[in-house]
């Protein structure tokens, strides 16, 4: 019998670097992320997005950006922002996985958070308030820090 309630939604806490693979000089997607966003049906180039963050976000500030699938009801949202004393580079991913492909992206997901170096948090609930929160834009301009930096939301086809 399918369930009532689906508990289709994820808050995970890892380390940016836990987002790629390296081979010598070059780094990747890590494959399990890859095939769990790929499961879910969102477009997100990791490896983009680690060089963004290491590149061109500075300590102190980090915006949330919003990546959502054009097929189905999947949506992931990663909340950049750089910490002043942060030295393992955590970021918050949070993740809506459309009920139809959560038995596709699951296992890969938790195959990810596993593997993971820094596994801060991981938590699977029906309902997320810090995706909800993330992804309300009456919040942004978001003063966050305290260095007065004000966090944006940007929205990714």
């Amino acid at each position: 019998m399918p369930p009532i309630v689906y508990a289709n939604e994820f808050d995970i806490c890892v380390s940016m670097s836990d987002l790629v693979s390296w081979t010598e000089d070059e780094h990747f997607p890590n494959a399990d992320l890859k095939a769990a966003l790929n499961g879910a049906g969102v477009e997100l180039d990791v490896a983009k997005l680690h060089d963004f963050y290491f590149d061109s976000t500075p300590i102190g500030a980090g915006d949330v950006h919003v990546y959502s699938s054009a097929a189905n009801e999947s949506t992931v949202a990663i909340d950049l922002y750089r910490e002043l004393t942060d030295q393992l580079d955590l970021i918050v991913v949070c993740l809506k996985i459309d009920r139809a492909l959560l038995n596709i992206a699951l296992p890969f997901l938790r195959r990810f958070f596993d593997a993971a170096e820094c596994q801060v948090l991981f938590s699977q609930t029906h309902h997320s308030t810090r995706l909800r929160s993330l992804t309300d834009e009456s919040r942004y301009p978001l003063l966050v820090g305290g260095n007065g930096y004000r966090q944006q939301i940007f929205f990714h086809d």
